[in-house]
């Protein structure tokens, strides 16, 4: 019973933090509104009264009138706006199956989205509550207006809406969206990483096992609670986690280890560790740009592979990517300072992010896509430069194994720029044995240049 109220709490609070949050606070201000505009036909303040009565006049002349022109607006509202929606479900439904399900995401979290929905919806409260309010005598000509002059907007914002969501749906926008929540993600995950270490400081204590008794996501660390308990040891401790944020956990998973020499102590931390991990169905990617990382790299493979054969989404991706490493690499160079907590935190997000790349060079390999490939080539040389030592070497790692894959290629006049981009920048930064094999390969694959070959006897020494 605890366990089922805890995940519909949480349902409804990613539902009003994702989407709800801002069509909510519309709605209420539409019924406020409609309060207020009651208590003004109400009122019948002199100031108005000219105006009311060319209302009354000309368009609302008695209550009845008023009742059939304030349901026709809406019943017209909620009728277009449940054709409008189911339209453009319909719209995104298609959009989804070229570019996954993360163009649904994208869509709702949009705040211009949300509020539109939060006006169409709004709007039809607003227009119900004045309808409830006609009662002859009564006749609420300023609400009634109000109505009136609401609709003719809404029917505008119709059109606003129906090409925002055509532009939304353009790869680019999406793709672009997604890049921009990563962003913000890694920012607020680094107000976590920069209170932690990287590696152990008391490795030579005892270490204890977290385990989890649920299972699930982790979407959220509260280090500030685990410091606190750190405080209060009266030994030296340290807790260090083995799982990063978006990990999933299953029952019984080590999460963290906690240091220490007294049993008792640890034990202590250990509980304080199991509740300041927070555990979700679904990852949050506000605060994880891993998830980010993997909602990009799932389009690109889709649309790159032999499912899709459309290389336009691919390397607008790989082109988003390149984006992040850049940004990512001045980050990491430019970090200082001693972290203030007894906190290891493995922080594996450039980690991802290479592997990103090195996936999609398997999968540009699987469909002969020379110009993804080329791409991908392209965006290592143009940062390598300006990765510290640590990210050069995971580099070098990821050109040494992505070669085995350039057999498959042509060396179209794309391709072979690119690798000598990548070997020039490699013998710029020292890196003579790297440099070499990504020559040796260009060479290999040069040699079938003029020459009939099938994709398995391109590189005719190739194994």
């Amino acid at each position: 019973m605890k366990a089922g109220s805890m995940v519909i709490r949480e349902t409804l609070r990613r539902a009003v933090t994702s989407f709800l949050a801002i069509p909510t606070a519309i709605i209420a201000a539409f019924v406020l509104v409609a309060i207020g505009a009651y208590g003004l036909d109400q009122a019948d303040p002199a100031p108005l009264r000219p105006f009311s009565g060319f209302m009354r006049d000309h368009v609302f002349g008695d209550p009845d009138s008023t009742a059939t022109l304030l349901g026709t607006i809406a019943t017209g509202v909620i009728t277009i706006t449940s054709i409008t929606f189911s339209l453009l479900l319909l719209a995104l439904q298609q959009s989804a199956g070229s570019l996954t399900h993360q163009v649904f995401d994208q869509f709702l979290r949009r705040r211009l989205n949300q509020v539109y929905f939060g006006f169409f919806v709004g709007m039809a409260v607003y227009a119900l509550i004045m309808l409830a309010t006609v009662d002859p005598p009564f006749n609420p000509v300023l609400g009634a207006t109000l109505a009136l002059t609401l609709a003719i907007v809404a029917l505008y914002i119709l059109l606003l809406l129906i090409h925002s969501t055509i532009s939304q749906m353009r790869p680019s926008e999406i793709i672009k969206a997604i890049h921009d929540h990563t962003l913000k993600g890694r920012e607020r995950q680094l107000v976590l990483v920069r209170k932690t270490h990287r590696a152990a400081r008391m490795a030579q204590l005892p270490g204890w096992p977290v385990t989890m008794s649920r299972d699930g996501y982790i979407t959220g660390l509260d280090f500030d609670a685990i410091g606190r308990a750190i405080d209060e040891a009266s030994s030296p401790v340290e807790i260090e986690f083995l799982l990063s944020l978006g990990s999933y956990v299953a029952y019984g998973d080590t999460v963290a280890m906690v240091r220490s020499e007294e049993g008792d102590e640890a034990d202590r931390l250990a509980s304080t560790v199991q509740e300041a991990v927070k555990l979700n169905r679904v990852r949050r990617l506000d605060r994880d740009p891993a998830y980010g990382i993997e909602q990009l790299e799932t389009i690109a493979w889709r649309s790159i592979s032999t499912s899709q054969q459309n290389p336009s989404p691919g390397k607008i991706v790989i082109h988003n990517l390149r984006d992040l490493l850049a940004r990512w690499a001045a980050e990491e160079e430019a970090e200082t300072g001693e972290a203030p907590l007894s906190i290891v935190y493995p922080d594996d997000v450039m980690s991802r992010l290479l592997g990103a790349f090195e996936s999609l060079a398997v999968v540009a390999s699987e469909s002969m896509q020379h110009q993804t490939y080329a791409e991908i080539v392209r965006a290592i040389a143009i940062t390598f430069d300006r990765l510290p030592l640590r990210g050069r070497l995971r580099v070098e790692d990821l050109v040494l194994r992505t070669l085995s894959g350039l057999g498959d290629q042509m060396l179209t006049t794309e391709l072979d720029d690119s690798l000598t981009e990548l070997a020039n920048s490699l013998e710029r930064g020292g890196h003579i044995v790297t440099m070499a094999a990504v020559r040796r390969a260009q060479t290999d694959l040069a040699a079938s240049i003029g020459t009939l070959n099938s994709r398995a006897t391109r590189v005719p020494n190739a194994g």
